[in-house]
């Protein structure tokens, strides 16, 4: 089969490999990581480029190496490609290989900041995705002089306190996909945990759900297949997402 793959950057190494295992042709692009910083729409608008362009091509299928992330796949249509979708709610879920393991995790460990060696190397974000993020709009990555001298060094803080991103976590979890053979990341996550005084854990995360997406094996209870002529709305089940026709 002959695939289109749009993926976040995050799932570079992991989709690489499991591509490296496939019988299937596979035409690659990894987005940058910092698009989840636009707001749901500007996500959106940026993944439809590239929809757009496959779409030009005589592709089987275009497949999204993204979960519901911000909701921006709410809305998405499928033109001239079935789009495949994993249904689960974000990359975090993906490197768990399963939406319950990732659920269980996540309540049973509130207050949990997650690693991975995709999102330990792509932490930075362009200059150009910076002037648009939702942290720029809000001034949440304002430097600190810009702060004393727009609300006077007697508010600062309060201000870095209601900004603080990462004050509700107490808790470091590196999830271990295989492929940081010589643990570096996995030390360089500790290392910050440590500084932070976080908790930290070791999580066994799999590969199973991308090497489902990379071969074609799309279980209904896994993937949604949207269908050209249908666009992708919430689901009210477990499911998190279906496709439905356009009405015209």
């Amino acid at each position: 089969m002959n695939f289109k793959l749009i993926s976040c950057e995050v799932f570079k190494h992991e989709l690489l490999h499991c591509i490296n295992k496939s019988n299937n042709n596979i035409d690659t692009e990894f987005i940058a990581k910092g698009i989840h910083d636009l707001n749901s729409k500007g996500m959106q608008n940026r993944i439809v480029k590239s929809i757009q362009k496959a779409d030009q091509k005589r592709f089987d299928a275009i497949l999204l190496g993204y979960g519901l992330c911000n909701t921006w796949i709410y809305g998405l249509v499928a033109h001239k490609t079935p789009l495949i979708v994993p249904r689960i709610h974000d990359c975090i879920g993906v490197l768990f290989g399963s939406k319950q393991k990732y659920l269980d995790y996540y309540f049973e460990n509130p207050g949990t900041y997650y690693q991975s060696v995709g999102w330990m190397e792509n932490t930075e974000n362009k200059p150009i995705i910076k002037k648009r993020s939702l942290q720029r709009l809000y001034g949440m990555d304002m430097p600190q002089d810009e702060l004393k001298a727009q609300f006077g060094e007697e508010n600062l803080d309060y201000l870095n306190n209601a900004m603080d991103q990462i004050k509700h976590y107490s808790n470091m979890a590196f999830i271990d996909t295989g492929l940081d053979s010589q643990h570096n990341y996995q030390k360089k996550a500790m290392a910050k945990a440590e500084i932070k005084n976080w908790s930290f854990d070791v999580l066994k995360g799999s590969k199973k759900l991308l090497q489902q997406l990379i071969n074609g094996d799309w279980p209904e209870s896994e993937f949604l297949v949207v269908k050209p002529g249908s666009k992708v709305e919430q689901s009210v089940g477990e499911d998190l997402m279906t496709a439905v026709p356009l009405i015209f």
